[in-house]
């Protein structure tokens, strides 16, 4: 009888041991962050889908219109494990500004002269989901809401530039998965899916103002957490978006008849930071 309390003991010390372990690696999501952060931007408009009277006049290209470049910003987001690490929340804010190559073609079908576009992004989201901890590796099945905005300022340095403001909301369901190598090196990767919603463009140069077509959606990121001590961190990131906007309705403005086409946008931003525990 002895010999079995000590095991029973044993055993217990040994559980206890290991959640206390688990603990100290997934306090590592308790944290608020911020970072510097680099964006490969890519902005497509086909030139296989018809545009008002492009369709007749379609450019030898693939493309009636693309910008594309890399443009600095920064993030902060705020991360926890709740209801005795079992709820995984996390709140982002990223910020995008710069300028961006821009190439495109009038509705005749002749090239416009190369030129620059800005571009300021912002982006929020919510992120809730189950955490499923287990010794080293963590899964985390998730739901996201967000609000994607990019301003975009066309013709810049030509004397003709005007703003262009499109933005969206969306919902995803994805999964994190995290491994800790040790207690205080930690791997992340995740993936999610989903739709946008509400997106729209304005013009007020032209004072026009559509709903645009809703699309996929699909994100996904991997990053690498060092835990330096025990309230202070650094990360790298990479996080890659992809999304669509259907074409909208014509519009007249004035002598003229405008709608904006469909097009694809493509983001891959590269993250490094700090990181402090709570």
């Amino acid at each position: 009888m002895k010999t079995l309390w000590l095991v029973v003991l044993a055993a217990g010390v040994l559980q206890g041991a290991a959640a206390a372990q688990e603990r100290s690696v997934w306090s590592i999501d308790d944290n608020v962050s911020a970072s510097y952060r680099l964006t490969d931007f890519h902005y497509v408009e086909p030139s296989d889908t018809c545009a008002l009277a492009v369709c007749t006049n379609a450019p030898q290209t693939d493309y009636f219109d693309r910008e594309y470049g890399f443009i600095d910003g920064f993030q902060a987001s705020a991360s926890g494990l709740l209801l005795r690490e079992r709820l995984y929340a996390r709140a982002r804010y990223d910020w995008t500004s710069g300028y961006v190559r821009y190439q495109g073609y009038t509705q005749s079908g002749g090239a416009v002269p190369s030129t620059v576009s800005g571009a300021v992004i912002s982006d929020y989201s919510v992120r809730l989901g189950a955490a499923f901890p287990e010794r080293s590796v963590m899964a985390v099945p998730f739901f996201e809401y967000g609000h994607h905005a990019w301003r975009r300022m066309v013709g810049v340095g030509t004397g003709q530039a005007y703003e262009e403001d499109y933005r969206h909301d969306y919902m995803a369901l994805g999964v994190l998965v995290q491994m800790a190598f040790t207690d205080a090196l930690v791997a992340s990767i995740y993936a999610s899916a989903g739709q946008t919603m509400n997106p729209a463009i304005s013009v007020p140069a032209y004072d026009f103002s559509q709903a645009l077509g809703t699309a996929a959606l699909v994100k996904a990121g991997a990053s690498l957490d060092f835990r330096v001590s025990r309230r202070l961190g650094v990360y790298g990131a990479v996080r890659y978006t992809r999304f669509s906007y259907g074409q909208s309705v014509a519009q007249p403005s004035g002598s003229l008849v405008i709608m904006e086409p469909q097009s694809n946008t493509v983001m891959t931003s590269y993250e490094g930071g700090m990181r402090f525990f709570f």
